[in-house]
């Protein structure tokens, strides 16, 4: 299920990825999850960075 997910964040064609090794699939959820977590980083740094500049909690949200 998590596999499945980072492969679709990483921007693979699913229907492709069926016929292919476990190595294939595994390689593409390292993509994914590279992707995933670079965007989740990027989102708590400009919500620190707003918070910072406005000082208030709901700006930053």
């Amino acid at each position: 299920m998590l596999q499945q997910f980072f492969i679709i964040c990483s921007g693979a064609d699913i229907n492709i990825l069926k016929n292919a090794s476990s190595s294939e699939k595994n390689k593409y959820a390292g993509i994914g999850a590279t992707v995933f977590f670079t965007a989740l980083m990027a989102f708590i740094a400009s919500g620190y960075a707003l918070y910072t500049v406005f000082d208030n909690l709901f700006t930053a949200i």
